[in-house]
């Protein structure tokens, strides 16, 4: 469809002045392609007219057609918001969108200009996305909208920062706190009206970033489009009890309080604008609210790469990597529950409209895919990476036995760099070796090693009695290529809890490392008689000979230092143990909110029912153990499929 528009309208230029154009032209305006497979409209969608920041304005893409499917993205969103796309050059253009890795060189070639009309606004492709983003038609001259090669233009005044947002200051992380001040609302000359009133639409508020548990989880309980709502129904009450358990502590020992997180789905929401409604009807049919959970289904890992979505997931798994390094365990999860949406489709969701209609994806999160998909970045993770406190933080947690409360307190004391502690700081024995040794601990462990590790432990154990058993756990029992540690899952036919405890503490670890295989000891009960059950250390494999003699021996050089743990399960525990050291994360959680559905508990020890409970969900009573040792009868008593190791990747 074309739209002949007259030529006589009024145009706004870049300092709101209007551009009458020549009586005898029209502009002539075309629609692109439609995304999908759906049929091209006799009218094209547009936003309320209020929202069309757009309106009056002509834009001409260069390159200028809708072959990329980008490049289709931005047109569609511009003509949404109320621009004309315009398909032969006409006096009466606004604005030329030029595809960032093009030059203005290039334009005025392809153009045959000499210069380029003094009322034509030249910008980059992110233009468009970040007007619409903001919700006013942005300042054109800021720099991350020059196209290269562009030449310099004096402003005709300068801009404060309360006239146009800055790109780094305009779309801050989330304040941390609740008192973190609001942004106010800004309205730009551009976009003020001929008779300097602004207009309303610009004047909205923008919403506070501030997110905590209750706001977090109300996502879940907005209305929903009929095809989601039964997706999530099952949800309401876990998300209820959620809220309730989100005081507990965590620990290796009781996990029910993370269960009612599973299911969390949401980046943010704002109390204000999405109050939490009266509860829903609670659904009949177990069989039909199970089938939803994460550990019904059979995930190898494999085929991300051919995902169509598999660019959105990597932008958003770094996103989500952030918050886990900031401990913000909300948003991490809800990142991995909308990753974990996105890998299930066979589709490539390119709309916020799309997007919301999957399971645990909520406006905020929604609208964050559509800008991946649109300008193949996310600016929230730009800000994250390019804020230096956060680098020098990130670099803090990477050092053993350093978690998020001690590296931001070296940050905020000053400390820049990991001489900066060794020098200055007081620091601990293990953390001076996780400085020593941070090259090596941050280096992932290639499988075939992880093996030759599992080997040295398991001869060593085999010498001392042949009926130990040990299992490498972790990424490495779900067939991943390279590991961060080594779990050594130690557990004995006959022997008791106490007996592996003394053969392991005050003889095993001695014989390793006399033999120059163990390098230091981390964390660990040091006796038979203390009630612990893991040992935490750094290994290091032997190498090639370095050509110095000790005695008669060659002198071996080591390899890099690993850690290691080894992590001794009673043997009436072991499928419980099994479960719980191989994981993912994500497959743990599933699971054991599963057990939790069906009034039981899963941990570690085993799988427990009748288990009482105090106010708050307090743990009263063990209950009475259904099974611990049997892996496979677990998922059965759970009415979960069997699922390989290497089928639990989430």
């Amino acid at each position: 469809m074309e739209t002949k528009v007259d030529t006589s309208s009024i145009l706004r230029s870049s300092n709101g002045a209007a551009l009458a154009a020549r009586p005898s032209q029209t502009l002539v305006s075309a629609l692109p392609r439609p995304i999908g497979k759906r049929k091209r409209a006799n009218v094209y969608p547009k936003v309320a007219e209020a929202r069309q920041i757009f309106r009056g304005l002509a834009f001409y893409f260069f390159p200028n057609n809708d072959v990329s499917p980008a490049r289709r993205m931005r047109i569609h969103k511009a003509l949404e918001y109320g621009a004309l796309w315009i398909k032969d050059w006409a006096q009466g253009i606004s604005h030329v969108i030029v595809d960032r890795d093009l030059t203005y060189a290039q334009l005025l070639a392809w153009l045959k200009f000499d210069a380029m009309p003094a009322e034509v606004i030249v910008v980059d492709e992110l233009y468009p996305a970040d007007c619409i983003t903001y919700r006013f038609l942005v300042d054109p001259k800021q720099f991350p909208y020059r196209v290269q090669g562009q030449p310099d233009e004096k402003p005709e005044k300068p801009c404060s920062s309360t006239d146009f947002p800055s790109t780094d200051s305009s779309l801050q992380l989330k304040p941390p706190r609740k008192d973190t001040l609001r942004q106010e609302p800004r309205s730009p000359s551009r976009t003020e009206d001929s008779n300097n009133e602004p207009r309303a639409e610009y004047q909205e508020q923008t919403q506070d970033y501030q997110l905590d548990a209750e706001e977090f989880v109300a996502e879940l309980d907005k209305p929903r489009p009929s095809s989601t709502v039964d997706r999530r129904d099952s949800f309401d009450e876990v998300i209820r009890e959620a809220k309730s358990l989100e005081h507990l502590p965590l620990d290796d020992e009781d996990e029910d309080a993370a269960e009612g997180c599973e299911d969390v789905g949401s980046d943010s929401q704002d109390s204000s604008s999405s109050p939490i409604p009266t509860k829903r009807p609670r659904r009949t049919g177990n069989s039909s609210r199970q089938s939803t959970f994460q550990c019904m289904e059979a995930n190898n890992g494999k085929g991300a790469a051919a995902n169509p979505n598999a660019r959105t997931i990597e932008i958003l798994e770094q996103m989500g990597r952030y918050y886990d390094r900031v401990q913000d365990h909300w948003r991490t999860l809800a990142y991995r529950r909308a990753i974990t949406s996105l890998k299930r489709e066979t589709r490539k969701i390119t709309t916020k409209e799309e997007a919301v209609l999957l399971p645990f994806i909520g406006e905020r999160l929604a609208a964050k895919i559509e800008e991946i998909v649109w300008t193949n970045r996310l600016r929230r993770l730009e800000n994250a990476q390019l804020d230096p406190t956060d680098r020098i933080l990130q670099l803090f947690l990477g050092i053993y036995s350093v978690g998020f409360a001690q590296a931001s307190r070296w940050v905020r004391q000053g400390y820049r760099t990991l001489a900066d502690l060794l020098h200055r700081a007081p620091l601990t024995t293990n953390q001076r070796i996780g400085i020593a040794h941070y090259d090596d601990f941050a280096l992932r462990i290639p499988r075939n090693e992880v093996t030759q590790h599992g080997a040295i432990v398991r001869d060593a154990l085999h010498a001392l009695d042949p009926d130990f058993e040990v299992v490498v756990g972790g990424s490495y029992r779900r067939g991943a290529l390279t590991c961060g540690d080594i779990d050594c899952i130690i557990t004995h036919p006959t022997h008791s809890l106490s007996t592996i405890r003394a053969l392991v503490f005050d003889t095993l670890v001695p014989q390793l490392f006399e033999q120059g295989y163990l390098r230091a000891s981390l964390a660990a009960s040091t006796s038979a008689s203390s009630t612990g059950t893991k040992w935490h250390g750094a290994a290091a494999l032997p190498t090639s000979p370095s050509g110095d003699f000790v005695g008669r021996q060659k002198k071996l050089e080591e390899g890099p230092w690993r850690r290691i743990d080894f992590l001794l399960v009673p043997q009436e525990e072991t499928g419980a143990a099994l479960i719980y050291f191989t994981g993912n994360d994500v497959f743990n959680r599933s699971i054991r909110l599963l057990a939790s559905r069906k009034g039981m508990r899963l941990n570690q020890h085993g799988l427990f029912r009748d288990i009482m409970r105090g106010p708050g969900r307090v743990k009263v009573t063990d209950g009475i153990l259904v099974e611990g040792r049997d892996e496979r009868r677990i998922f059965e008593v759970l009415g979960v499929p069997w699922r390989e190791p290497e089928e639990r990747i989430c």
